[in-house]
């Protein structure tokens, strides 16, 4: 599957998730599903970069919430990952 269509379907789960552990649950699993770090990577900047774009107004408060919180996530995950890339 194209990193593409795997940030979609996602993002899909993304949008009906009602707290903060199935976020956690979603973007944990998303990320067992690839294989490799340079996938990884792809994926979690593409997620934050698609994340960015949705407006609040387009969501409910939990869903605007769930995206907020999965944004922070994201973003360190991004974190790890790079220090990972550099110390190889």
């Amino acid at each position: 599957m194209v990193i593409k269509e795997y940030v979609s379907l996602s993002l899909a789960e993304l949008k009906k998730a009602v707290d903060y552990g199935r976020v956690d649950e979603i973007i944990d699993a998303s990320i067992k599903g690839l294989h490799s770090s340079d996938a990884t990577i792809e994926f979690l900047i593409l997620m934050e970069d698609k994340l960015e774009l949705v407006s609040p107004l387009s969501c409910t408060s939990v869903q605007w919430s769930c995206y907020r919180y999965a944004m922070i996530r994201l973003r360190e995950l991004i974190k790890q990952q790079k220090a990972g890339l550099l110390c190889h």
